[in-house]
């Protein structure tokens, strides 16, 4: 009788061993479960992040450059006209910004600052572009804001100012 109560204490023991192993697979299949599930949270609360700060980064950069004294019309000491954006200050700002390139890279980073003229004629002018070079595996994003603006041009007129209108699109690169 000795016997048979050893080989129902081995069945009972690899019952019991067969039984813990499977909670515990189970156990660890919960575990992964949660970690996958908290790997997607924290990968879509990062996209929102990163989202939000290129949002602000692009309205920050917009207003700098609708707000650039290099740009914006004004005579003598007189207020600035908001909105206004002097053509004469145009032509040469475009030389101004190719030549001092890095030191405007700290104002806008990598960036594309454009300004269109939609009336009485179409026409367009970069003003300033810093392309980010694309990294492997991932695309560049690109977010563009866009002001309505006045374009005051004195060359064509001798008794005062021209004004045609149009619009200065910021574009930052993510």
């Amino acid at each position: 009788m000795k016997v048979i109560k050893k080989r129902s204490y081995n069945k009972r023991g690899q019952m019991q061993m067969s039984e813990t192993i499977a909670v515990l697979f189970i156990f660890f299949i919960l575990i992964l479960f949660g970690l996958i599930f908290y790997y997607k949270y924290e990968e879509s609360s990062f996209k929102q992040k990163q989202d939000e700060w290129n949002s602000r980064r692009a309205a920050e950069t917009s207003l700098q450059a609708l707000f650039l004294p290099e740009l914006i019309c004004s005579k003598g000491n007189a207020e600035p006209e908001d909105n206004c954006i002097d053509m004469n200050k145009v032509f040469s700002a475009q030389e101004m910004y190719a030549k001092h390139r890095n030191e405007y890279f700290e104002l806008f980073s990598y960036a594309k600052i454009s300004l269109y003229q939609t009336y009485p004629s179409a026409q367009n002018w970069t003003l300033y572009e810093f392309k980010k070079e694309k990294e492997e595996g991932k695309e560049a994003g690109y977010k563009v804001t866009r002001f309505v603006v006045a374009l005051k041009d004195e060359t064509q007129w001798l008794d005062g100012a021209n004004y045609n209108y149009g619009y200065l699109e910021v574009g930052i690169y993510t």
